[in-house]
């Protein structure tokens, strides 16, 4: 398997010259990738760093990912949410949150759920002291898991999307590819549709769910703007999506949902 993402990740870049049809988008940021194939189907900035915002979760799962395949981790096992997860966050835009409550204890599983499916900066920030201890040891955790991913243009200071993340679109398709296809006993979290904790029912963040993708993760900071990492697979081909830096929720899922469509239909 971890052949086959690494072949993966080889023709990501070495596709990364040829585009199919010809299209457009309004999004700053754009990659449409065929990962069947590695081809390239539509790139735009592709290569410069932007503040990947709460799209940045999709590393902190990879990373609970490999500690449950490792058997280190079982997604019974629980951790205690600390002051600090249970309050800190995305304080400029609102923040989102499974809301969790300090000094409780939370499955592995439900933090999961709570980080893919409710966007919860508090079951970021629970999952990464569970793991590393401190946010500060588990961003040093992010940036050698992505160095060994390839994911050469990133940098990563929180487990949350927060300030001081810069990644690639690139690199974004490269880590939902490396996520797919090493870990596809986990994958489904991204897709469920609702979330349950605390007496809070949350939906799931990415619109793109309802027209054909089955993951990753949507991502919003005021700086950044409305971005999403987003896969979906039809008639044996799968397409992988990246968009950064659009105006609106409205925005994000329309252009989404066009070029994902886009992609399918035309782009060969």
């Amino acid at each position: 398997m971890k052949r086959i993402a690494l072949l993966l990740m080889l023709l990501i870049s070495a596709g990364a010259g040829a585009a199919a049809a010809e299209t457009q988008t309004k999004a700053p940021y754009a990659l449409l990738i065929d990962s069947s194939s590695g081809k390239v189907l539509l790139q735009k900035n592709a290569d410069t760093p932007m503040a990947p915002a709460s799209t940045t979760k999709i590393l902190t799962a990879e990373i609970v990912f490999s500690e449950l395949a490792s058997g280190r981790l079982k997604l019974d096992d629980t951790f205690v949410v600390s002051a600090h997860a249970a309050t800190e966050g995305d304080a400029e835009s609102g923040g989102s949150s499974m809301f969790a409550e300090a000094g409780s204890r939370a499955r592995v599983e439900d933090l999961l759920r709570g980080l893919l499916v409710a966007s919860g900066n508090d079951a970021a920030i629970a999952l990464a002291e569970g793991i590393a201890g401190t946010e500060a040891a588990f961003a040093r955790l992010m940036n050698a898991h992505a160095r060994a991913i390839g994911m050469t243009h990133s940098r990563f200071a929180n487990p949350w999307g927060g300030p001081g993340n810069r990644a690639t679109p690139r690199d974004m398709a490269r880590l939902a590819a490396y996520v797919m296809t090493t870990y596809p006993q986990y994958y489904h979290y991204f897709g469920e549709s609702e979330f349950t904790w605390n007496g809070v029912r949350q939906q799931n963040r990415n619109p793109l769910l309802q027209f054909g993708a089955d993951g990753l993760k949507t991502g919003h900071l005021a700086a950044s703007g409305y971005g999403l990492v987003a896969s979906g697979a039809r008639a044996g081909r799968r397409l992988i999506l990246v968009l950064n830096g659009l105006k609106s929720e409205k925005e994000r899922a329309s252009e989404g949902r066009r070029l994902l469509e886009w992609g399918f239909q035309e782009a060969r």
